[in-house]
């Protein structure tokens, strides 16, 4: 029943629709009939139908209600192309009338963004054709679409179920929205390298930079002209080493780029590269003499160089390469050296760098054949091996020769002045006890002799005072009288080179003895034992000379050591031609004391305590000449230093 009476209804319902239809189809049908003679007709319509909504103050018209939409209507963008949040202004046209109507503009995402804003309408937000809306463009570049939109009725729509008033909208011409060009330059902030680098490879301590977009690459070169954004190397981020062309002052240049391609203004960066060296010297030449008769062998040539420099030379006689820390380097080549024996022996030159890079080597091979050397010939005249003394200054003299002459003479390590005859005379301190005296004569060959012998000094023992001949005196006579004394009763024996000793004939405690003489340097050996057996020795050394002028230094009979800082030395000179002359030298200082009766004496002066060597040399007419030694030994702290006694001396 229910049902029944639903059908019903709906069907009287659809019967009033189409009645509906057809009699707003004769009302329009009729309207544009008489359009031009009822406008008025349109204009109460509006007063019954729309005045109340809109205000007295709008225009009595429809035109807002119908034919504005969709047949016409378009929206056009006043230009293609924007810049971001450039105004872009849309033109609304198209429609049906010429009233006002409401227009609105959407973007790209729908969102309102302009609405019209007269107030015809009497509600505001009214337009007119054609209307011009206004909105900032998208700031993000890309092509865009925006809708124009007219809100009218719902006849207009073309939506018979739309509400009285409806909106239409239409897209808008695309539009594209395009960046301005970027031309802003980056800036590099900070480069800094290390000061000093060992490697080609130089660590970069900071590298960075800004832009107003983004830095997109970094580029360091070793040229100042600025890179092109397209240029090989380029990174993104930055570099965290450089590399060098070559050692020395390397200066670097960092640059900035972005993605337009500008690219900063450089910053430099100085290092001093410094490569450590590994290049070994080269040793050039290196040549021998073929032969040589000696182990010392002269270089005839060495040479050598080095990258930077050759601080070292070594010749050995291995072919195993040496150490650089190895004994025996020389900043300079060597002159010559030294073979181990004779015959066939090969030298092997090397060079090194302050790196202590050592060079290859290379060899040289002499034959040495070392020719048959004979010793130099040495005569000592002094206290006779394993005597005694009482006295502590000892008198040594001798002669040298050698056919290869002589190079050096040495007592106990101590060079003494060699005179062109080959004679030598020195004094030497004794201490206490036993003395060894060593004496080596060099020649030029490096061949040597020696003689050793001891001395022992006994403060305690006999002392022997001799007060004639005095010693390293000069005689033309084959024959000398020895005399002097012994501090006690005793026995004197006195032997001259290596004759036999004979006994002094005594007088209480006096002695006197002649002895005959040899040419050349006479020992003269006095030794004295007393009755409790205990011994001393005292020697003289006579040099004789054939048909030569005499001369002997009297005082000091012998060597000495003295306190006092002055010696007169006196002396006598016989047997020569006419008027003999006496000068005497020392310390480079000549005198020339004047000669009486055969007498001579000048008095010497000590500037330093130290052993001063005298000679004193007799020249007669005829030209011959005879000369005596005396070393005296200054020391202030000696016995006598104040001005007493004759010093210390063996007597």
């Amino acid at each position: 029943m229910e049902s029944s009476k639903t059908a019903t209804a709906a069907t009287e319902m659809s019967l009033i629709h189409r009645a509906s239809v057809l009699f707003l189809i004769a009302i329009a049908f009729v309207a544009f009939q008489f359009w031009g003679t009822e406008a008025q007709a349109y204009s109460s319509f509006y007063s019954s139908n729309c005045g109340s909504c809109h205000v007295a103050a709008t225009t009595n018209t429809c035109n807002g209600c119908h034919h504005h939409g969709p047949k016409s209507l378009k929206g056009t963008t006043d230009k293609a192309s924007y810049a971001p949040g450039e105004t872009v202004s849309v033109t609304i046209s198209g429609g049906n009338q010429k009233g006002w109507f409401r227009a609105v503009l959407y973007d790209q995402n729908n969102k309102q963004v302009a609405i019209s804003n007269d107030n015809a309408s009497g509600f505001g937000h009214a337009a007119t054709y054609p209307a011009v809306l206004s909105a900032a463009a998208p700031t993000t570049p890309g092509t865009y679409t925006w809708k124009a939109a007219w809100f009218g009725n719902n006849f207009d729509t073309n939506n018979m179920n739309a509400s009285s008033h409806g909106e239409v909208a239409v897209n808008t011409n695309s539009f594209t929205v395009v960046a301005p060009a970027d031309t802003t330059t980056p800036v590099v902030g900070t480069f800094t390298l290390p000061a000093t680098a060992t490697s080609l490879t130089v660590p970069v301590t900071s590298l960075s930079a800004s832009d107003n977009v983004g830095v997109t690459g970094y580029l360091v070169t070793t040229s100042s002209t600025k890179p092109a954004a397209s240029a090989s190397g380029w990174s993104a981020s930055a570099p965290s080493s450089v590399t060098a062309p070559a050692e020395g002052s390397v200066t670097f240049y960092a640059w900035a780029k972005d993605a337009a391609g500008n690219v900063s203004a450089a910053k430099s960066a100085t290092v001093k590269i410094t490569l450590p060296d590994t290049t070994a010297p080269v040793v050039g030449t290196f040549t021998l003499p073929a032969t040589a008769t000696s182990l010392t062998v002269p270089v005839t040539s060495l040479s050598a160089s080095d990258n930077v420099g050759v601080t070292g030379y070594l010749v050995t006689t291995s072919s195993t390469k040496p150490a650089a820390s190895a004994s025996g380097w020389s900043a300079s080549a060597p002159s010559s050296v030294t073979a181990p024996a004779e015959g066939s022996v090969t030298f092997y030159a090397w060079a090194k760098d302050a790196a202590g890079n050592i060079s290859a080597t290379k060899s040289a091979t002499v034959q040495i054949t070392l020719a048959v050397t004979t010793p130099p010939t040495l005569t000592i005249s002094t206290l006779a091996d394993g005597t005694r003394t009482n006295q502590d200054t000892l008198n040594l003299s001798g002669n040298a020769s050698d056919p290869d002459g002589i190079e050096s003479v040495t007592v106990n390590g101590q060079a003494v002045t060699v005179n062109a005859d080959g004679s030598f005379s020195t004094a030497l301190v004794l201490v206490e006890g036993i003395n060894t005296i060593t004496v080596v004569a060099t020649d030029s060959l490096g061949t040597q002799q020696t003689d050793n012998r001891t001395v022992t000094y006994d403060p305690s023992a006999p002392v022997i005072t001799v007060s004639n001949p005095g010693d390293n005196s000069t005689t033309n006579q084959a024959f000398v009288v020895v005399s002097g004394n012994i501090s006690e009763t005793g026995t004197v024996f006195v032997k001259a080179n290596d004759d036999t000793p004979q006994v002094a004939p005594m007088t209480g405690n006096d002695f006197s003895v002649t002895v005959y003489l040899q040419p050349g340097v006479n020992t003269i050996d006095i030794d004295a034992t007393d009755l409790a057996g205990n011994t001393s020795s005292a020697k003289r050394t006579i040099t004789y000379e054939v048909a030569q002028i005499s001369v002997a230094v009297t005082s000091p009979e012998q060597d000495i050591t003295t306190g006092k800082p002055f010696l007169n030395i006196s002396g006598t000179v016989a047997d020569g031609v006419g008027t003999p002359t006496i000068s005497i030298t020392m310390d480079g200082i000549t005198y020339t004391p004047a000669v009486k009766s055969g007498r001579f004496q000048q008095r010497l002066t000590f500037d330093a305590a130290k052993q001063y060597a005298i000679a004193v040399t007799a020249t007669d007419e005829a030209g011959n000449v005879s000369t005596a030694y005396r070393n005296v030994i200054y020391d202030p702290a000696a016995k006598g230093g104040k001005g007493g006694g004759k010093g210390r001396g063996n007597k």
